[in-house]
């Protein structure tokens, strides 16, 4: 849960509160685990809806981000080399603006649909697809360089 915690979070800091409030509301609701499907799914999905709900809490603050253009021209389909660590990955997506990262992690990590994350996040179909284009452009280009 500590990988996943640190996927979305920006510090080891954050992820650590998120770690820890996330095991209190898996033991506080543990009895509400049905068995449809395997328990570290289950707290994962419970982890990941924890981060979101207290990013809206504070949706009221913005980080505003421009896109640098500088990445419209690299390929999306350009593969990194395939020997990158795990901790150099990590800490290429925590370079990423959050709202890229997210989705990212949402759609390739935890195999979440387009329809879903923009249900979790409040953004239309279309904007899961550009987040999820655009976060694939741009880790690529941080890995590659």
């Amino acid at each position: 849960m500590m990988a996943t915690c640190m996927r979305y979070c920006k510090n080891e800091e954050d992820a650590r509160d998120l770690l820890q409030d996330g095991f209190y509301k898996v033991f506080t609701n543990i009895k509400k685990f049905k068995g449809n499907s395997r328990i570290d799914t289950w707290m994962t999905r419970i982890f990941i809806n924890l981060f979101l709900n207290k990013k809206r809490e504070g949706r009221h603050k913005y980080d505003h981000y421009e896109f640098d253009t500088k990445f419209e021209t690299a390929v999306e389909d350009s593969e990194p080399d395939q020997h990158i660590e795990a901790q150099v990955v990590l800490k290429a997506l925590n370079r990423l603006p959050e709202k890229y990262k997210i989705v990212l992690n949402m759609y390739a990590i935890d195999n979440m649909s387009h329809k879903e994350i923009a249900q979790q996040l409040g953004i239309s179909v279309g904007s899961s697809k550009s987040r999820l284009s655009r976060g694939r452009v741009m880790l690529n280009t941080l890995l590659n360089k």
